[in-house]
């Protein structure tokens, strides 16, 4: 599997939810990301012959059981049906993870502090302008960097995104981001409705917002991390998660709950309608 299709991968594994509704853990991603360099691309909608024979040396040459978890769950990120899988690979999931899905959350989530010294701090115009969008739209990392300028409407602020499954949504972008955009396009010279509007690979994001990261914030980031923390925001700010839903282009309704039930937003509430008993 090609860098560039690994990162698509690892945003799936990242969204993705076991039957018990919990996420993958995080070194489980990483041990799956490893042992996808060995995995054989592959389409949607390859015959069962072609998939049996395609993965036959791999299974054989990696018989347990997370090799197998991988493979199946690349093969579910090319949305091939359970029960068309079990044709290629069986194996026993297990429930357990290390940590709650809060937990995981809270590491993903920066605080309004981080995100602005993180933009104060990045000189480079088109860097600061990818972490901008990132936040602003919620987008994916596949999803920008894929933008073609016809695909940005100024007067309205808005992106139109073509999201997993082929599915299109529109995001939007703030004032301070459409300047730093019109900046970019006009020292790039960017003209062409066709024209990609960053000429980078999801890899060379995801390896420079790892240096920033280290560099700027002493912690780890990474992409996704922008999507994470712009909805957990949003549902902070009281958005409920059918708008959630809506506005990240998930599949389901459930998959927004995290952000709600993490959010600060509803304890404020309850403390709040509780009243002040200090007071008379």
């Amino acid at each position: 599997m090609k860098e560039g299709e690994l990162v698509v991968f690892e945003e799936f594994l990242r969204e993705f939810k076991k039957k018990s509704g919990k996420a993958i853990g995080e070194r489980t991603i990483h041990g799956i990301i490893t042992l996808a360099k060995f995995i054989a691309p592959s389409k949607a909608n390859e015959p069962l012959e072609i998939l049996q024979n395609r993965y036959k040396n791999y299974l054989t040459e990696r018989n347990h059981q997370i090799s197998k978890y991988a493979l199946w769950l690349y093969l579910k990120s090319k949305e091939y049906d359970e029960r068309f899988l079990k044709e290629i690979i069986s194996f026993s999931q297990r429930n357990k993870t290390a940590i709650t899905d809060a937990e995981k959350l809270a590491s993903y989530v920066l605080t309004k502090k981080e995100l602005f010294y993180l933009v104060k701090s990045i000189s480079n115009l088109r860097d600061k302008l990818l972490v901008k969008l990132l936040y602003d739209t919620g987008a994916r990392v596949s999803e920008i960097t894929s933008l073609t300028l016809k695909d940005i409407e100024m007067e309205d602020k808005e992106i139109k995104l073509m999201g997993k499954g082929r599915k299109p949504r529109t995001v939007y972008f703030h004032k301070s981001t459409e300047e730093l955009l019109n900046n970019y396009l006009n020292e790039n010279k960017i003209e062409n409705p066709n024209s990609k509007v960053f000429n980078i690979t999801p890899m060379t994001v995801w390896y420079n917002l790892k240096k920033y990261g280290e560099e700027i914030l002493n912690r780890k980031l990474h992409p996704h991390m922008f999507r994470h923390t712009r909805l957990q925001h949003m549902a902070d700010e009281g958005v409920d998660s059918y708008l959630i839903k809506s506005y990240a282009g998930h599949s389901d309704l459930n998959t927004g709950q995290i952000y709600i039930r993490s959010s600060k937003y509803q304890a404020k509430m309850a403390f709040e309608r509780a009243g002040d008993i200090w007071t008379k």
